[in-house]
C-alpha cells in the first residue's frame, strides 16, 4: 500500500512539475506581450506629440508671417495718412512713428515665435517622455516574463524533486 500512496505522490508531483512549466510558460508570454502592448500605446502617443509640436511650430511661423504683414500694412497705412497731410514721412516724428510701429511690430513677431518655441518644447518634452515610458514598459514586461519563467522553473524542480522522493520511498 505505501508502494502504491507513494507512486500516487510521485506521480502528482511530476504532474504539479509539468503544470507549474506550462503556467511559467503561459504567464512569461503574456507579461511580455502586455509589456508589448503598453509600448505601442506609449509610441502611439509620442508620435502624437511629435505632431503637435510640428503643427506649434508652423502655427508659429504663421503667426509671425501675419504679424509682419499687419506690420508693414500699419506702417504703409501711417505713410500714407502723414503724406496725404503734407508731412515729409521720412524724417522728424513721421519717421519715428513708423519706426516705433516697426520695433512694436518685431516685439510681435518675437512673441509669437516664443510662444510657438514654449509650446513645441512642451509636446517634445511629452513625446520623450512616452518614449521612455514605453521603453521602461517593454522591460519591465520582460523582466517580468524572465522572473516568471525563472519562478515556474524553480517550482518545477522543488516538484520533480518531490516526485523523485516519493518514488524513492516507494
Amino acid at each position: 500500500m505505501a508502494a502504491n500512496s507513494s507512486t500516487i505522490f510521485a506521480s502528482l508531483a511530476a504532474s504539479q512539475a509539468a503544470s507549474s512549466v506550462g503556467q511559467g510558460f503561459s504567464q512569461s508570454a503574456a507579461l511580455r506581450s502586455k509589456g508589448e502592448y503598453e509600448e505601442s500605446l506609449y509610441n502611439i502617443n509620442r508620435n502624437f506629440a511629435e505632431l503637435q509640436a510640428t503643427d506649434a511650430m508652423r502655427r508659429g511661423e504663421k503667426g509671425t508671417a501675419a504679424v509682419r504683414s499687419l506690420t508693414r500694412r500699419t506702417v504703409g497705412a501711417q505713410r500714407a495718412a502723414l503724406a496725404a497731410q503734407g508731412i515729409d514721412v521720412d524724417s522728424g516724428s513721421a519717421r519715428e512713428i513708423q519706426d516705433d510701429t516697426r520695433l512694436q511690430g518685431a516685439l510681435d513677431e518675437l512673441t509669437v515665435k516664443n510662444n510657438a518655441w514654449r509650446e513645441a518644447w512642451g509636446f517634445k518634452v511629452a513625446a520623450f517622455d512616452s518614449g521612455m515610458r514605453g521603453q521602461f514598459a517593454r522591460m519591465s514586461g520582460d523582466s517580468s516574463a524572465r522572473s516568471t519563467l525563472l519562478t515556474g522553473g524553480i517550482n518545477a524542480v522543488n516538484y520533480g524533486l518531490q516526485s523523485y522522493a516519493y518514488y524513492k520511498k516507494g
